[in-house]
Order: C-alpha cells, then sequence, then structure tokens
C-alpha cells in the first residue's frame, strides 16, 4: 500500500476552515460554487491563555470549548446542516518542511501521467524527506528522540520538458521535474490535532501549513513573475513563507508574535495581561491618548530588536537562496503595530543578507486571495488572510491540482 493517497472529494460541497491560533480561534463556513469558494458564515473567539503557546496546543479541553464556540456563532442565522469536513491549519516552531526537488526521465513519453505514477515517486523520496525532518527536530530541540508524523506531502511545481504546469495529471512528455513539499510534526502535537477534530466531530479534508497556504493562494503569486516573501505576525508565532518566480520555495517559523508585545505591556505598564492586549489594540487602531501611547511605544520598541534577528534567521536558513525577493508581504493580528512594519522598512536587509535593494513593505488582505466570495463581508483585516487562504486549498483539491495527504 502506498504511503500516499489523495483525501477524499467532498461529498457535500459545505466544510468548514478551521484556524486554531495562539490568540483565536477563528472559523468559516464555507461552499464551493463554481471556480470560487463561498463563505456563508464567520465565527471568532478568543482563547484562554492556558489553551496555546507558541502555535502549539497546551490544553485540549479548553482548545475544543473554544472552537466550538467559534462553530456555533459561524453557523448563526444559516439554513444550513452543519459541515462535516475542515480544513485545518498548522503552524508553531514544531512543524517542519521540508522541500525535495527531482528530476527524471519517463520510458514511455506518450503515456500520460496519472496519479499512481506521482505516488510511485513520492514513496521513493519519502525516506530521503523523514531524514531530513529528523535532523531539523534535533536541531531546533536537541534531542532525537522526537517522533514525528508525516502531515502531508504536496506537489508545489512541475515541469515537463521545461514547461512549467500546474498539475501533472493527464500530461505526457519525457523529462519531469517535481518539487515537493514534506511536511512534518511531532507525534503528540499531530495526536492533540486528531482528538479535537474527533472530540467536535469534524473530518479533515487536509492538514495545511498556514504559511504554505497563504503563499499558495495569493492572486498571482504563481505567475513567472511573481516573487515575495510573506511574513504572518500571529498571536503565538511569526511564520514566514519564500516565493520566488511563482514557485513555492520554503517556510520558516518561530514563537515569537503579538502575545510577546502584550506581556511586555503588562509588564511595563504593571497591568493586566487582559488589559495589555486591549490597549495594544487600541494602540494599533490609534485610538488611544498621546501619553499612554507613548509609554505603548517604548514597551513594544523593547521586543522588536529580538523579532527581527527572528525574522533575518529565519530567512537565512531558508536554503538555496541566491537572491531575496524585494518586496515583504504582511498579515495577522500583530502585523497591525506599526512598530512591525518600521522595523521591517528600516532594517539594513541589503547589508545583512543577499537582496539586490531593500524589499518594499505591503499589507496582505483577505480580498487578494484567489478565488473567494466573502458574503459575510466581515473578512477584511490582516488577521483574517489565514483562515481565507486556508479556504482556498479546496480549490487545489476540487480542481485536481496534486495535493498528496496522509
Amino acid at each position: 500500500m502506498p504511503i500516499f493517497g489523495r483525501k477524499s472529494k467532498l461529498d457535500d460541497k459545505t466544510f468548514f476552515s478551521l484556524d486554531i491560533g495562539t490568540e483565536f480561534v477563528k472559523v468559516l463556513v464555507c461552499d464551493i460554487e463554481e471556480d470560487n469558494v463561498v463563505i456563508l458564515g464567520f465565527g471568532k473567539e478568543r482563547q484562554p491563555l492556558n489553551a496555546m503557546k507558541g502555535g502549539v496546543v497546551t490544553n485540549i479541553k479548553s482548545v475544543v470549548t473554544t472552537c466550538q464556540k467559534a462553530i456555533d456563532l459561524a453557523m448563526e442565522g444559516l439554513d444550513i446542516d452543519i459541515p462535516k469536513k475542515t480544513v485545518i491549519g498548522i503552524a508553531g516552531e514544531l512543524v517542519k518542511g521540508v522541500g525535495v526537488k527531482i528530476n527524471y526521465e519517463r520510458e514511455d513519453p506518450e503515456q500520460k501521467i496519472d496519479e499512481a505514477e506521482i505516488r510511485r515517486i513520492l514513496d521513493k523520496i519519502h525516506a530521503t524527506a523523514h531524514d531530513e525532518a529528523i535532523k531539523k527536530f534535533t536541531d531546533a530541540t536537541g534531542s532525537d528522540k522526537t517522533q514525528i508524523k508525516l502531515i502531508n506531502a504536496t506537489v508545489t511545481d512541475t515541469f515537463i520538458d521545461d514547461y512549467k504546469i500546474s498539475s501533472p495529471i493527464g500530461f505526457q512528455g519525457k523529462k519531469v521535474t517535481l518539487s515537493i513539499y514534506f511536511v512534518y510534526t511531532p507525534l503528540v502535537f499531530a495526536g492533540a490535532l486528531d482528538d479535537i477534530l474527533k472530540q467536535l466531530d469534524l473530518t479533515p479534508i487536509i492538514t495545511a501549513v498556514q504559511p504554505f497556504a497563504i503563499a499558495r493562494s495569493v492572486k498571482g503569486s504563481r505567475d513567472l513573475n511573481f516573487d515575495a516573501i510573506i511574513i504572518d505576525v500571529g498571536g503565538g508565532t511569526t511564520d514566514i513563507a519564500l516565493v520566488t518566480q511563482g514557485s513555492f520555495q520554503d517556510t520558516k517559523m518561530f514563537a515569537m508574535g503579538g502575545r510577546s508585545f502584550t506581556k511586555r505591556i503588562a509588564s511595563d505598564l504593571q497591568i493586566s495581561y487582559e488589559d495589555a492586549e486591549k490597549i495594544k489594540i487600541e494602540y494599533a487602531e490609534m485610538d488611544i491618548d498621546k501619553s499612554l501611547s507613548l509609554k505603548v511605544r517604548d514597551a513594544i520598541k523593547k521586543d522588536l530588536d529580538l523579532w527581527i534577528s527572528g525574522i533575518e534567521i529565519s530567512l537565512e536558513d531558508m536554503e538555496d537562496v541566491k537572491v531575496y525577493p524585494d518586496q515583504i508581504l504582511l498579515c495577522g493580528g500583530g502585523s497591525k503595530l506599526q512598530e512591525i512594519r518600521s522595523k521591517l522598512v528600516e532594517y539594513p536587509w541589503s547589508v545583512i543578507l543577499p537582496f539586490h535593494r531593500n524589499p518594499k513593505i505591503n499589507f496582505l488582505s483577505p480580498e487578494k486571495i484567489d478565488g473567494i466570495v466573502d458574503k459575510t463581508l466581515q473578512l477584511t483585516r490582516p488577521e483574517d488572510v489565514t483562515p481565507v487562504a486556508l479556504a482556498r486549498i479546496v480549490l487545489d483539491i476540487m480542481k485536481d491540482d496534486v495535493i498528496v495527504a496522509i
């Protein structure tokens, strides 16, 4: 039996997009209409402080309760059955991606490529990817005892006889080049996600790496002239994806996000975490008096150097990068802090890393995700990009773009 197999198509084309974040759970109720994902409902619920840390589940019961509340909010006013399937996103330092490129020549160029052929290739290189993933976990944790699980493997780029195509299925040709992205996570983390979905009575369509989902879903991101570094500043993590010439390259994640800045504000102002979070949001929205604004700004700046160092190290760790793109696309709730963008603008990127010039910094919003119709009219903010991008992944499955999942 092959290691890999595609998840079954949606019998009922309604599904949830489930973004379990450190700070918030976000749920979309989605439907497929022609070539679009139509968003019918949206629910958002804040996580208890003990539920997640750095993108990792630390209290299953709390996460399940929060997810159920968000689902109930998303279903309010909808006269449809509760979906039984979901796309779920994962992120954080305990998620490791391994990119593998393979070139091979086919014995019979006139024979059409089918999924069985792709599975055979994946089976052959799975051991190599697994060994590389073990090395990454060992480097990150200092232990070689971590038990890991393969979450999914995605064919991200295909060239047949030097022509780029979106999916190899059904094509003929002699020379084939496949870029494949394997995703691994510790067994304990994967088991927690499985338990959460079981308690919510949901079946996963696919478990997707969040920065990968965003990188593949931005309008134009698969065009040959698209180059970007995508940075998602969440509550507990900052996730980075690299796309060059329309080809997905890599993701990196580190455990620092908006929650770190909230804790610093709480400490400096000697107030509760809840009050600090409220003040931080008011500050980001410039709805705060000047004297308090200056104190919040000074608190945030104390951790900015550490955050930007995480970005620098993450980019430096990406393999085989000759030149970095000259644009950075920002999303996530933490990106609304003006100091985040300012630090990225002023940082001497072209001196430290191989940039031709310092990159331009722009914001991503849900309207820049391809193939989405938002009937709720609520998804307008940078922090809403992730659940929308996760929903968009289902279109790839429906269109037979190759997403091979466990």
